[in-house]
């Protein structure tokens, strides 16, 4: 009885120390956190034009008129990319899974949806397709005005949980110097952006 006991107890020891060793916050340090940061942050541009700015270009044929309704076009084939794998293996390079799951709905698949009135066709087209084994664009879909690429100074690492940290940079655009917060978070052994950068 005595040994069932104290294998009881230190199974239970044990799944306590692995439960607090699991919830221990993420480790940076700003040194670290700048380095990744100034790899990460400039090349986090490209893909914000893709999934919310510009877009990839588009090979227009003949078509002249603004689009005001879904329009997919083939995207151009100097611009780097043939299809929806690639833009996710460059995406994937600097951003984190958790931030990239709600981009790719917009991206890839699209939402079908109303207001709660039944009133307002909330819906929209992805922006990307495959059609016929080629990578499509969707001119008409909508774009954000985002940022030129941000050029990263400085790093202090603040908030630290066990699924991101937060670090305050100083970063310039276009000659102008301003204060921006990043998140970060660690997969496979790898720091990644875990927010938005535009």
């Amino acid at each position: 009885m005595r040994k069932l006991t104290a294998a009881l107890l230190s199974a239970v020891l044990l799944s306590a120390i692995l439960l607090t060793a699991c919830a221990m916050p993420l480790k940076i340090s700003d040194e670290e956190a700048l380095a990744v940061l100034q790899d990460l942050v400039p090349k986090s541009h490209a893909i914000n034009v893709i999934f919310f700015g510009e877009g990839l270009p588009a090979v227009e044929e003949g078509y002249e008129e603004e689009h005001t309704d879904t329009a997919y076009f083939p995207v151009r084939e100097d611009c780097g990319y043939d299809s929806i794998r690639a833009i996710r293996e460059a995406a994937e390079r600097i951003y984190s899974s958790r931030y990239l799951e709600g981009v790719y709905v917009t991206a890839f698949q699209g939402l079908s949806s109303e207001s709660s009135d039944g009133m307002v066709d909330l819906s929209y087209s992805a922006r990307y397709r495959e059609i016929g084994g080629k990578l499509m664009v969707n001119v008409a879909a909508p774009s954000v005005a985002i940022r030129g690429e941000l050029q990263v100074l400085t790093a202090e690492v603040g908030k630290k949980t066990p699924d991101y940290v937060v670090v305050s940079s100083s970063v310039t655009e276009n000659g102008k110097t301003f204060t921006v917060e990043f998140f970060l978070t660690r997969e496979n052994g790898v720091w990644l952006l875990d927010g938005p950068t535009y």
